[in-house]
């Protein structure tokens, strides 16, 4: 609460400081304000894009977020998505990997669904596409988010999560306009996992082996040699370590130069580079305008030998074939190459990097167990994960290319009809090899495996769209759409993964050379989405706005029952200060009320889950078993879409044509959840695609920019807050909980509760002997001093499984972004911070290295350091003792707060004079340095990130984010 109290206070401190320097401004012209004479009858011009068309801000009936390029050309982002973080209140951003070219995770008004998609539409220049990928960030004039119902209702069955609109940039009119820029920069990593250097693991590992070495037999002490220990095991070479029973002997060598001893992440991670350009041209006449561009981009990864890379073409054609004829067509074609070992993920080689015991013999170095290299004899059986990242081959070509084009025809003046027609097609190829890295036991290729998959993705839209525009008694503005729109989708994928080859030199799938075939897959899918839709805009005296709309569409992804689905939507605004009570209050340039409903619906399912499948099988005939096919899944034919109703409330307040604050309220209730259902297994199928239960989303957005000073030094301020409260309001007939996260044991979706919380035992210390010997104190069965303490929730006197419960979840309370911008002559600073207050994270990459009981083969967590060893020297007081007996259990210890708040970018530019430009036959030419991920403040120790969580607050080792210095050139000529 007082950390909201001071955003708020920021926010409203802000608009404050402008009324105060106003009323200073007012007092130096005969102590009145003078504000802009022509405030009362300049409208709102900005123009904003809606769907199927544009409308000036003013005339808006909906929630509508928009980012104009200015806000991201100086910054280093590979995807367009990652110019969305902390700009709109109510669209949330996260980077769930650091990898490079991965996209970002989008949310518009909190998380509404289970199983279905929660992500939002994505449509570049009208042109429904999956994601930005292939979009570069150099070609985009601006981004809006369509938040409420009554925006997105015009995308129907799919609006219910929002709508993200990419403009793209067009021709122009005069000759040719040649335009380059470029940065370079360098990355590092934003943060290290605080694990046990080599002298705490020595340190670690010599205390578990005392302690077993010690219990085994009478007389035997902590502080015998290796030689005495060597003799029990009736070891004749004493300095062969290979043969050391690691339980019980220390190695002599431990603390010495005679091994080497690895810090694994500065040899995992790297400082890498990042560098874009791209080259662009625009003109035109009055006839034909065009806008061709050529982008590069290519990023390596913190990890070694990790990395992506892109091509972008895009080439915009705009026509005027005659006074009512019109048309154009735009390509853009993209190639990209990500490559590298996988990094994230449980057991990939982050996780696997993190575990590994920090010393090894000098001969292997980072190359233990390696090749012909030895595993350490104290050290586990991972390989190594510098020799993995160095040699595995996982590398992804993709080809995609985004088409479109239309004609229009101005039937009447007011009356157009245009078709258009559009298309996505990608290839995508991964080519995967992993040697054969034990050539101890192996000869090269023996083991190897090649893998090769194929993606093919089609996807065809046409479209018929009838507008209609006019004005009657100089008070009387409407605006009419009428549409129809046909998608077809098909992908076909093949798989083949083929094990064991004459040698590893080629590194290529060939399959005719394997030994033996481990996949052979063949996979194709299709669906179609029918759509027809209208909308009506209706103004009166640019004072009062009336918008409504429908759409009907029909999936083939639903029951034969419930193909089609209606969504309607309407929406009114009231644009106050246009009223004569307020014509004469001359600092008022802007008061709007509007309010919107509207429902949507959700479709992101996948395909055929409403059908009954087949599936592969074998079956007996005459003693031999042939191929066949047998039932897989159950039929529904009344699966239906998920509908969104969402109500909003709006406010609008503009002051001095300095000061502009929005305000939103909505509630956001999602019926028919899309769900896989377990069923009575005498059905003869585990689970079936049915609509169960209802989320509601209702929240806050506050929106606030202002213009502190205007003179020859600017400064302006640009701020959001969004609150979003979650919960769960339905679950089936019988609101059973549904457990989900990882193993379904750390998260519920409970009625009551928000979406994925989590569900945990408690953890509320250590252990003391005293606690053992009191039978007051609730412990696990067979607990001893030194485990881990945990709250009786229920009082019985036992911990046990009824003693989980909930303890938050992932939704922060708010999230915000906070940006100043300051020009002085030719300097200009840019300076912006975003974060959020509340939610948790559940660190499962933390918990696989920071359980009891592990043994001493692997490293673990830093805090092992501070560990309890004895009442007397209990630790920290929440790390339990290596040996115990608590392990499996699923517990609050790896549970974090993950409210942060960052310092995510700072740039600095100068744009040099236009005398000077001109010497060098350029203009515009401008320079700048940037930094990216600058600081961050947060509570998160077990992973990399707070952000990099899945959609249950999970984090199981996501590659780490980079922190970026980079400088850049723009110019044009």
């Amino acid at each position: 609460m007082r950390n909201t109290i001071l955003t708020l206070g920021l926010l409203v401190g802000t608009a404050g400081f402008i009324f105060a320097q106003e009323k200073k401004t007012a007092a130096k012209a005969n102590d009145t304000i003078q504000p802009n004479p022509n405030n009362k009858t300049k409208d709102i011009e900005e123009v904003v894009i809606i769907a199927y068309g544009t409308q000036k801000r003013g005339e808006v009936t909906g929630s509508v977020g928009r980012v104009s390029a200015e806000s991201f050309k100086d910054r280093p982002i590979a995807r367009v998505d990652q110019a969305l973080t902390g700009q709109i209140a109510g669209v949330k951003t996260r980077a769930t990997s650091g990898k490079p070219g991965e996209s970002l995770e989008i949310r518009v008004r909190g998380t509404a669904s289970i199983s279905a998609s929660n992500s939002p539409v994505y449509v570049v220049d009208g042109m429904v596409v999956d994601d930005m990928a292939n979009i570069s960030p150099d070609d985009v004039q601006s981004i809006e988010v369509l938040k409420d119902a009554a925006s997105t209702a015009m995308y129907g069955s799919r609006g219910s999560n929002g709508v993200v609109i990419i403009t793209t940039k067009k021709g122009t009119t005069g000759k040719p306009s040649f335009s380059f820029s470029q940065y370079y920069g360098v990355q590092t990593i934003e943060k290290k996992l605080d694990i046990m250097t080599s002298a705490e693991w020595i340190d670690y590992a010599t205390e578990a082996i005392n302690k077993k070495w010690v219990a085994l037999a009478p007389g035997n002490s902590a502080s015998d040699s290796y030689a005495v220990r060597a003799n029990y095991f009736g070891l004749a070479n004493t300095t062969d370590y290979n043969l050391a029973n690691i339980n019980f002997m220390i190695d002599p060598r431990w603390g010495t130069n005679q091994v080497a001893n690895i810090d694994w992440q500065d040899e995992f991670y790297r400082p890498a580079a990042i560098q874009s350009y791209q080259l662009a041209v625009r003109g035109g006449n009055k006839n034909v305008k065009y806008m061709i561009s050529g982008a590069y981009f290519d990023q390596e990864g913190l990890a070694i030998n990790t990395g992506f890379n892109r091509f972008n073409l895009n080439a915009v054609i705009d026509v005027n074939i005659s006074d009512k004829w019109k048309a154009g067509i735009a390509l853009r074609p993209s190639y990209s190459q990500s490559y590298g070992a996988t990094v994230d993920g449980k057991d990939n080689l982050a996780h696997k990097m993190l575990s590994m015991v920090p010393v090894a013999e000098l001969s292997a170095g980072l190359y233990t167990n390696f090749w012909k290299n030895t595993r350490y004899r104290w050290a586990g059986s991972t390989q190594s994960p510098i020799g993995l990242m160095e040699n595995t081959t996982n590398d992804t070509n993709e080809f995609r290319l985004l088409s479109s084009l239309y004609v229009s025809y101005d039937i009447l003046p007011n009356l157009n009809f245009k078709i258009s027609g559009g298309a996505t097609n990608n290839f995508n190829i991964n080519n995967g090899y992993t040697p054969t890295f034990d050539l101890i036991t192996n000869i090269p290729g023996q083991v190897s495996i090649a893998s090769r998959r194929t993606v093919n993705y089609n996807r065809y839209l046409g479209e018929g769209l009838l507008s209609y525009k006019t004005t009657f008694g100089e008070s009387h503005s409407v605006n009419a759409i009428a549409g129809y729109s046909a998608e077809n989708y098909r992908t076909t994928t093949q798989y083949n993964r083929n094990k064991g080859f004459p040698n590893d030199d080629l590194k290529t799938f060939n399959f005719t050379q394997s030994a033996s075939v481990l996949n052979s897959e063949y996979t194709a899918s299709e669906w179609m989405l029918i759509s027809m839709f209208g909308r009506v805009n209706y103004d009166y005296k640019k004072k009062y706005m009336l918008s409504a709309s429908i759409r009907r569409d029909g999936s083939s992804r639903f029951g034969w029952n419930n193909l089609w689905g209606t969504f309607a939507a309407f929406g009114a605004g009231w644009k106050v200060d246009k009223e004569d009570f307020l014509k004469d209050v001359k600092w008022l340039n802007n008061l709007k009320l509007r309010y919107s409903w509207g429902e949507n619906g959700n479709n992101s399912i996948g395909d055929y889950r409403a059908f009954g499948t087949l599936a592969g099988g074998n079956y007996s005939f005459g003693g031999n078993l042939s191929n066949g096919l047998i039932p897989n899944t159950i039929a529904n034919p009344n699966l239906t879409w998920e509908k969104t109703q969402s109500s909003d409330f709006g406010f609008e307040l503009g002051l001095f044509n300095r000061i502009d604050f929005t305000a939103d309220y909505y509630i956001k209730k999602t019926n028919d959840l899309l769900l896989e259902e377990p069923i009575p297994s005498i059905s003869g199928y585990k689970t079936m695609w049915k609509n169960v239960g209802s989320v509601q989303n209702k929240g806050l957005e506050l929106e606030l920019s202002t213009k502190n000073l205007i003179g020859e030094f600017k400064w302006n301020t640009s701020a959001n807050i969004a609150f979003n409260n979650n919960k769960v309001l339905q679950l089936g007939s019988n609101n059973k909980p549904i457990p989900t996260g990882y193993s379904e044991s750390t998260n519920i979706i409970q009625v009551g509760q928000e979406l994925n919380a989590f569900y945990l035992y408690e953890a509320i210390g250590v252990l003391s002997t005293a606690d053992i010997n009191n039978t007051s104190v609730a412990k696990t069965n067979g607990a001893i001093a030194g485990d881990v303490k945990y709250r009786d929730v229920n009082g019985d006197g036992v911990i046990n499984e009824k003693d989980r419960h909930i303890i938050g979840g992932p939704t922060p309370d708010y999230y915000w972004g906070f940006t100043n911008t300051f020009s002085f002559k030719g300097f200009d600073l840019s300076v912006f911070f975003q974060g959020q207050k509340g939610g948790y994270s559940y660190a499962l990459l933390g918990r696989a290295i920071d359980r009891t009981s592990m043994g001493t083969t692997t490293n673990v967590m830093g805090n092992w350091a501070n560990r309890w060893r004895s009442d007397e020297n209990p630790g920290d007081g929440k790390t339990p003792r290596l040996d115990g007996t608590t392990g499996s259990l699923l517990d609050t210890r790896w549970l974090y707060d993950a409210t942060y708040i960052q310092l995510k970018n700072v740039t600095l530019g100068y744009n040099f004079s236009q005398d000077l430009a001109s010497k060098l036959k350029i203009s515009n030419l401008r320079i700048y340095v940037s930094l990216e991920n600058v600081w961050r403040k947060d509570h998160y120790y077990g992973g990399y990130n707070p952000e990099s969580v899945q959609s249950d607050g999970t984090d199981y080792g996501a590659y780490p984010n980079a922190k970026v210095y980079m400088m850049g050139l723009n110019f044009n000529f």
